[in-house]
């Protein structure tokens, strides 16, 4: 159990996706984030088309052709790009030159006491902002500049192609379709994460799909042999699309918060149907209290959650199994495990125990054509996840060859 509240720092932004960046104002995206994340962050989306371009004045106008988030009330957008930095991969030079009339565009912004926006055209990201455009009540007539900061092309991680693409899957995205830009051959996986852990540092609190610790380490699981990985992450409970995940990783304490049972009847029916038909479920760590052990309706069988106090050691129980070895090799004292289980049934796979209370670390457990994947991993802060982020890679190295072989 975690004996300490999470404790929450907010963060004031200053320009649309202020939570991505080092400096609001100047700073390049640091690490990479998600459509979904951008699209949470915006008060307003829009659609538009480049109505002209002053190469000279290194100006242009945006014609709005559609809200698809909010309500703008803006005909049109006037940006001013002489204010740009000049360094390398970005001037105000060189973003004119991208700029052609007719070409479609994408504005993310977030309206409060400015706008700050995250642009995008073909293959190209840039942060404009509007100051003062609200407190004015300029920013919605379409009569003030706004001004151009620079191009950030690390936001091509989040998203790299042609503008009427993007449209394309912003619009599903917003329909609350998932896994819109995966391959057909990706490994889809669904991960229930962000009510009971804190968004990463440095970001605003953000009410749906924020980016834990925990998914982030999982995002960066890119591969599993030659098949791409494509991760989706939601907060709701009920679990949305989860028939069409391969895998669903349930995050730490989602089951279970400070002796709290969290999943409601409809979704733990919807468990047990998934891993029936085939699906793999990945447990973190759950949190139980002397009280009241952790629920296990989730489960097919019976297992008991127990209030543990936080270790880093294990004894493997099958060295068979590649869960310690591929692709990391993982030791004991290089983890980080607390409120754990016991009470399993003897037909369960057993990979990993506690060396003194023999509590499980992690093992499986078949049901129908699926599979159960256990673990007492403690997930809850940066330096928690990172110590154990290489089991976690492994164990979907695990899951994914349960898959390949069950699919041959």
């Amino acid at each position: 159990m975690r004996f300490t509240h999470v404790l929450t720092t907010s963060i004031v932004s200053l320009f649309l996706i202020s939570f991505l960046a080092a400096s609001p104002a100047l700073g390049f995206i640091e690490r990479e984030y998600t459509i979904r994340e951008v699209l949470d962050a915006c008060t307003n989306i829009v659609f538009g088309e480049v109505k002209s371009v002053d190469t000279r004045r290194m100006q242009a106008i945006i014609t709005v052709k559609e809200d698809v988030k909010g309500k703008s009330n803006l005909k049109e957008i006037k940006m001013n790009f002489q204010t740009g930095q000049y360094k390398k991969n970005t001037s105000p030079r060189k973003m004119v030159r991208l700029l052609e009339q007719g070409m479609p565009i994408i504005v993310f912004y977030r309206d409060h006491y400015g706008i700050d926006s995250m642009c995008f055209i073909d293959d190209t990201w840039f942060q404009m902002r509007l100051y003062q455009g609200r407190s004015r009540g300029t920013g919605r007539s379409g009569s003030s500049w706004w001004s151009f900061t620079h191009i950030d092309p690390m936001m091509n991680r989040t998203f790299k192609g042609k503008t009427k693409t993007f449209q394309n899957v912003v619009r599903d995205m917003l329909d609350g379709k998932m896994w819109v830009t995966a391959t057909k051959d990706a490994l889809k996986i669904l991960v229930l994460t962000g009510n009971s852990t804190s968004p990463t540092w440095g970001q605003t609190h953000v009410h749906t799909n924020t980016m834990t610790y925990e998914y982030q380490a999982l995002r960066n699981i890119k591969k599993v042999g030659k098949r791409p990985t494509a991760l989706e992450s939601t907060k709701i409970r009920t679990l949305p699309n989860l028939q069409k995940a391969n895998i669903l990783w349930l995050g730490y304490e989602e089951i279970s918060s400070f002796g709290r049972y969290l999943l409601p009847k409809k979704t733990e029916t919807a468990i047990k149907n998934f891993v029936k038909n085939g699906g793999i479920v990945i447990v973190s760590g759950q949190d139980s209290t002397m009280q009241k052990p952790c629920g296990v309706g989730w489960l097919q069988g019976n297992l008991t959650g127990v209030e543990s106090p936080p270790d880093r050691f294990f004894e493997v129980a099958n060295k068979e199994v590649s869960l310690f070895t591929t692709p990391n090799i993982i030791q004991s004292g290089k983890i980080y495990t607390d409120d754990a289980w016991v009470d399993w049934e003897k037909s369960d796979e057993i990979f990993a125990t506690t060396p003194e209370r023999n509590e499980l670390v992690i093992g499986a457990r078949k049901y129908g054509k699926g599979l159960y994947i256990i673990t007492s991993l403690r997930n809850d802060n940066q330096y928690t996840v990172s110590m154990n982020k290489g089991l976690m890679e492994n164990i979907i190295h695990y899951a994914a060859n349960r898959i390949e072989r069950k699919n041959r």
